[in-house]
């Protein structure tokens, strides 16, 4: 009995003395290494407790010591919220060693966060490592430590996708001699996207949406996304992305196999069940996509953003004919002002028309105290009446003459009338100067001219379509805003000819009606300015207006997996793609400007409602002449 006691001690102790890592090791990769100030260390050696913890703080370092074959959450020690460079030292000859390596690929531990050392003496690399461990990646900082034959060597350890098959890459590092470091390469060298950038023609999973049946193969998308014109189902945005994913594509040098999306969210009934691209992208079914996500609060949480640079711009284009002016600028005789201003006018003439009268009648009773003589005119006051009635007719005649610029017969005679004749003068002259000018400006182009406003849309007699894409088909279905509610019931649930264009169409077939006129199409600007500027002509591109407001104007993320293992290299790429202009070039080429006008005014009929008020007064001048 005493005999197996003291055997199983002996064996305890072996076994105990042969798990245990070497501190001057640990140490040169802290210190030599990756100089990193937060260490977690993962072992079940009793020693590595003992020794490590004193050594490492001996280098300023903080200290986690977690026991491998006891029971731990990783995320909630894993928490990535520390801002300093952490390293996590793993003791790989214990027996949890396994399951520490398969959560930590299962949370996507194996980032640019955490720097990983393994002790892997009598451990081989593929063992640590197998297949099953897929979140190994391009972005993975793991150091690999074997004995050699006369001391230690550090290995660094990635792959360009273990979810793809791709092999193991294992490069040294150094070598740690008779306690002294030999650097082979610098680590940092070995993480960078300088020496990782070479993908060896590995092909990733990709994902990108095109609206039309029957799409199915790679090289259907491929031949889509690849043309430099419009295609239909094919949002602007795609086919931008897609150019920038050729641009990875080729400083990496890989190949993508596309899988087809008809739309790029939605959930399934009412479950967190995402559809679409967005689906795909969430549930780690592809490395990439091309394509752009809008922004959303709770998207954040799901994807990885690696780039933004396109604006996202759709707007009702139509063109301007006078029946559409909603402000009643266009040859409208009141238009210049606004009827306060008309009130006030008419009531400035009546007073000035009044004050004369009343100036008139003081000057003929001056005059009768004056004629004592003429006996005749004190004895008639009924031929007093007669005058100064025919002389308020007169006078009002004349105030509107003089409104009219039109002068006075005869000329006043009495300072005071003069004075304020001339009062009445000076108030017409700049009346009459604005009027005319803005009524000129009216039959002018002008840029603010017919409907400016979703609801204004709504309201004028405009027939509208959409672009046949299925980012609006979702807007009516889930939208609840006013707006958009009150364009469908009245634009959009009546029935139309076959003659007319329908709610979803084409940017070509759109075209000639808006041409025609009496006719708005509400797609991607940056889609149909091109086609818009081969068909108009001059004048009918002055004629253009745009109104934004149905979606959101904003910038797209480019979007990966929530913690991808290409996230960080992909980032950087495209960091650099942008600082070298490689984005601006394409964003150039792909997002058209709206084509100036080139015409140096257009001039509009006036319209029969414009001219109907001067008509009015016309006629009720003619019948009082008449009567």
């Amino acid at each position: 009995m005493k005999f197996a006691l003291g055997l199983f001690i002996v064996i305890l102790v072996i076994s105990e003395v042969s798990l245990n890592m070497e501190i001057s090791v640990l140490t040169n990769f802290i210190v030599n290494l990756v100089k990193t100030r937060h260490i977690i260390l993962f072992s079940c050696s009793v020693k590595d407790f003992q020794n490590a913890p004193a050594a490492l703080m001996a280098l300023n370092q903080l200290v986690t010591v977690v026991h491998i074959n006891q029971n731990y959450f990783l995320p909630s020690i894993l928490t990535r919220e520390s801002y300093a460079r952490t390293a996590v030292v793993v003791n790989g000859r214990c027996n949890g060693t396994s399951e520490l390596l398969s959560e930590a690929s299962e949370n996507r531990c194996f980032n640019k966060t955490y720097q990983w050392f393994l002790w892997g003496v009598d451990r081989e690399v593929q063992s640590l490592f197998p297949l099953e461990l897929d979140y190994v990646g391009p972005n993975a900082q793991i150091t690999y430590v074997n004995k050699t034959d006369n001391g230690y060597a550090y290995w660094d350890i990635h792959s360009k996708g273990r979810h793809l098959r791709s092999v193991l890459e294992v490069n040294l590092i150094g070598t740690l001699k008779n306690g002294r470091m030999n650097k082979v390469r610098d680590i940092f060298y070995l993480q960078s996207i300088d020496f990782r950038g070479q993908f060896n023609g590995i092909t990733l999973r990709g994902a990108s949406v095109i609206d039309k049946d029957d799409i199915i193969s790679n090289e259907q998308i491929e031949s889509i996304l690849s043309r430099p014109t419009k295609d239909s189902g094919v949002a602007a945005f795609i086919k931008y992305h897609y150019e920038l994913l050729s641009l990875l594509r080729e400083r990496f040098n890989f190949t993508v196999n596309f899988r087809n999306s008809r739309g790029w969210a939605g959930r399934l009934g009412n479950t967190t069940f995402r559809l679409g691209l967005l689906g795909i992208i969430m549930r780690n079914e592809a490395d990439i996509a091309a394509s752009g996500a809008f922004n959303r609060i709770n998207r954040f949480a799901e994807f990885d953003i690696i780039h933004q640079s396109w604006k996202f711009e759709t707007a009702f284009l139509y063109r301007y004919t006078p029946d559409l002016d909603t402000h009643g600028s266009s040859g409208n005789f009141l238009s210049p002002f606004s009827d306060s201003v008309w009130v006030l006018s008419m009531l400035t003439v009546t007073a000035v028309s009044i004050i004369w009268i009343i100036f008139e009648i003081i000057d003929k009773k001056f005059q009768q105290k004056r004629a004592v003589l003429k006996i005749e005119l004190l004895l008639s006051p009924d031929k007093d009446k007669l005058d100064i009635k025919t002389t308020c007719v007169e006078r009002i005649l004349q105030t509107f003459g003089a409104m009219c610029q039109q002068g006075l017969d005869p000329t006043p005679r009495d300072r005071s009338v003069r004075f304020l004749v001339t009062t009445l003068l000076l108030f017409s002259l700049v009346m009459y100067n604005y009027y005319t000018s803005s009524v000129v400006g009216g039959l002018l182009s002008s840029s603010d001219q017919g409907p400016a406003t979703v609801d204004e849309i709504t309201s004028s007699p405009l027939k509208i379509s959409f672009e046949d894409i299925g980012y609006y088909k979702v807007l009516f279905r889930e939208s609840k805003n006013v707006s958009i509610t009150r364009l469908i019931e009245k634009k959009l649930s009546s029935s139309r000819s076959p003659n007319e264009l329908g709610i979803f169409s084409h940017i070509e077939e759109a075209v000639p009606y808006l041409k025609a006129g009496g006719f708005a199409f509400h797609c991607e600007v940056v889609d149909a300015y091109p086609v818009i500027a081969e068909f108009f002509d001059a004048n009918e591109i002055c004629d253009l207006r745009d109104v934004s407001g149905l979606m959101e104007v904003e910038i797209m993320n480019w979007i990966l997996h929530k913690n991808s293992q290409y996230t960080e290299i992909f980032r950087i790429a495209m960091c650099n793609a942008q600082e070298k202009g490689f984005v601006e070039r394409i964003l150039r080429r792909r997002q058209t400007k709206k084509p100036a006008c080139q015409s140096l005014y257009t001039v509009y009929p006036v319209s029969l409602a414009g001219v109907f008020p001067a008509f009015i007064i016309l006629i009720c001048k003619i019948c009082e002449n008449q009567y």
